[in-house]
């Protein structure tokens, strides 16, 4: 008995209920693998805090400062490097030291789509710790401007004050401010340092995951849009202000000038 072929028509129609499915489908699998990765950010996020509260235990209850600059160092040493010891992921000293090495959990699998992400080349520091309890001791502020790392006590409430934020790179440290005319009366580190937290802060679709003080971490959703970008670089974008239920200094209520970041 002969074959009966597929037509022409056929064959055409198969094709097109085949294109429907695939402009069906491949959004809902590009969804799944962006969850995906803010799970495996959120992981990284969890892995750091159990290494940054086994430190604190090390140090009498005191969390290790944002970052230290110490002779004979040429320059600044991140909180990254004295907590490395703890999760042993060799997070290497620069970009330079970055060779073919695959990146560690100090960097969000999301890094390289956060705006700005490609100006500083920055995949070993994506995450920020919060200023207003890590403080620092950094060789590009006035000595005025150094802050001594505070111990865990001095989180009131640590479910929701922020000890891990994700950010753009360039800083390894932020306050959360979001306020524009608080932010242009601050030295030009503290500016750009915040600015680079509002470029990481809607990384994960429309908003990013956070580390609190009790070693829990959980998504937060940005404000929408996040900030006005004027076109002149990532310390020019204008944030928008926001509220939410996490702090990056007090555990009361975020007051309504900015985000995570209160008095």
């Amino acid at each position: 008995m002969k074959r009966r072929a597929f037509t022409l028509i056929e064959l055409l129609v198969v094709i097109a209920i085949i294109a429907i499915l695939a402009a069906i489908l491949f959004p809902v699998f590009a969804q799944a693998r962006a969850k995906a990765r803010q799970a495996t950010c959120l992981s990284n996020q969890k892995q750091l805090g159990l290494a940054i509260l086994a430190y604190a235990q090390d140090y009498d209850e005191t969390l290790p400062p944002g970052n230290y600059s110490a002779a004979p160092l040429a320059g600044n040493v991140g909180w990254m490097y004295m907590i490395d010891p703890y999760v042993k992921a060799n997070v290497p000293y620069s970009n330079a030291n970055l060779g073919a090495a695959k990146l560690s959990i100090f960097v969000c699998p999301d890094y390289g789509a956060t705006p700005y992400a490609s100006t500083f080349l920055s995949p070993t520091r994506s995450y920020l710790v919060n200023r207003m309890i890590f403080g620092g001791y950094e060789r590009n502020l006035p000595s005025t401007y150094w802050e001594a790392p505070k111990s865990l006590a001095a989180m009131q409430a640590v479910a929701q004050v922020v000890m891990l934020a994700e950010g753009a790179g360039g800083c390894v440290w932020a306050q959360g401010l979001d306020d524009p005319a608080i932010l242009s009366g601050q030295h030009a580190t503290f500016q750009a340092c915040n600015r680079y937290y509002i470029l990481g802060r809607g990384r994960h679709g429309g908003g990013s995951d956070y580390l609190l003080g009790d070693g829990h971490a959980k998504f937060y959703r940005a404000p929408d849009p996040s900030f006005a970008d004027p076109g002149t670089g990532p310390t020019n974008v204008v944030p928008a202000i926001s509220s939410g239920t996490v702090a990056f200094q007090k555990s009361v209520s975020p007051n309504a000038a900015a985000w995570f970041w209160e008095n």
